[in-house]
């Protein structure tokens, strides 16, 4: 599997544990992760640990997702700033489309930004929730699954990968997103 392909697995598996947020409980049978279900307010054991997990190892497991967010963000700014400052090849079809698993089609989506990955990367972070509290109507407590549901309603989507298909949605998103930034500087 190349890694345009692989990358692409690994964006389609994330997406298919949404929202992937992962907590570290206890039981008389020791530590465990479970996972938000289907239903508002429903949990699932997803993974127990044996009594020789280390710290560091259950850590990882349970922050899986969160860190594969943060790594495909990371790897999106890159792809972008590494095409931003990529020197133009006379007539396309350089090495770049082929990288990229794209051909001709894929060209006009080239620059575009990940406002999806944005979006879930802002429900993760304190002053968001806040903000989406403050000026919003988020109820706490601001989990990161209540943020994103929160934000989904504001902006009439099912998915936050809809944002990246421009229209509304990304309308929407860029706005509310100004406004989030205007409301950092103003204190």
């Amino acid at each position: 599997m190349n890694e345009a392909a692989y990358l692409t697995r690994t964006r389609d598996m994330l997406a298919a544990i949404g929202p992937g947020e992962w907590t570290r409980v206890h039981d008389v049978e020791g530590a465990f992760v479970e996972a938000q279900g289907d239903m508002p307010g429903e949990r699932i054991a997803i993974a127990r640990f044996r009594p020789e997990a280390s710290e560091d190892e259950i850590a990882f497991m349970v922050e899986a997702p969160r860190m594969v967010r943060f790594l495909l963000a990371l790897v999106d700014r890159a792809i972008r700033a590494a095409r931003s400052s990529a020197p133009r090849e006379a007539g396309g079809g350089g090495s770049g489309e082929a990288r990229d698993g794209g051909g001709p089609s894929a060209q006009p989506d080239r620059h575009r930004k990940d406002y999806a990955a944005q979006a879930a990367m802002a429900c993760s972070q304190p002053a968001f929730k806040r903000f989406l509290m403050e000026r919003h109507g988020l109820e706490s407590p601001a989990t990161d699954e209540r943020t994103a549901q929160k934000l989904r309603s504001l902006l009439g989507v099912t998915s936050r990968r809809e944002l990246n298909h421009g229209g509304a949605a990304e309308a929407g998103w860029k706005s509310l997103y100004g406004e989030f930034e205007n409301w950092k500087r103003a204190g």
